[in-house]
């Protein structure tokens, strides 16, 4: 079955964390935050910045990684060459209310309004101006690291715009 519109949980709402009073949580669905060489020295930073305060799935975190780790592996000798990282953890617990997403349904319906829900899936709140991921590489590989982090932004909602750093 397939996941409800982004649109659905784009929105802020107040963090619903309290794990201990949640009985089944879902796990989140990004396999590693940290990729490449963590020590190394490199000329270029680039930033995935948030220009809009919203929510992003995990699943969106997971696809975006797969993305970039998929050109950065085809594309670059190996793993020394760069350091990627995504910077937020989803805590924030979705929840899905049953009626809503019936079989054959058009629209959202409007009964039992402000229902509570059943834990769905996992996303990051993001302010505005927070950087969502980031990946350091060297002035050759800059092309590249672009590319890869280009592709990586139309995994991730609109509201994102990408920022190249020198580091000293």
């Amino acid at each position: 079955m397939s996941l409800r519109p982004a649109r659905n949980y784009r929105r802020l709402q107040r963090p619903y964390t309290r794990k201990e009073y949640i009985k089944s949580i879902p796990y989140s669905k990004i396999q590693k935050f940290n990729h490449g060489n963590v020590h190394g020295k490199f000329d270029y930073e680039i930033r995935l910045v948030a220009t809009a305060s919203f929510q992003v799935r995990s699943n969106a975190l997971e696809a975006a990684r797969m993305t970039v780790m998929a050109q950065l592996r085809k594309r670059l000798p190996s793993d020394e060459h760069y350091f990627f990282k995504i910077v937020p953890y989803p805590h924030h617990i979705l929840r899905k209310h049953a009626m809503a997403g019936v079989h054959k349904a058009e629209r959202l319906q409007k009964g039992m309004r402000l229902a509570f829900g059943k834990p769905d899936g996992r996303a990051a709140q993001i302010r505005t101006g927070d950087v969502i991921m980031f990946l350091r590489v060297n002035k050759e590989h800059l092309e590249v690291g672009k590319y890869a982090m280009k592709l990586a932004k139309l995994k991730i909602p609109f509201m994102t715009k990408l920022e190249i750093v020198e580091l000293d």
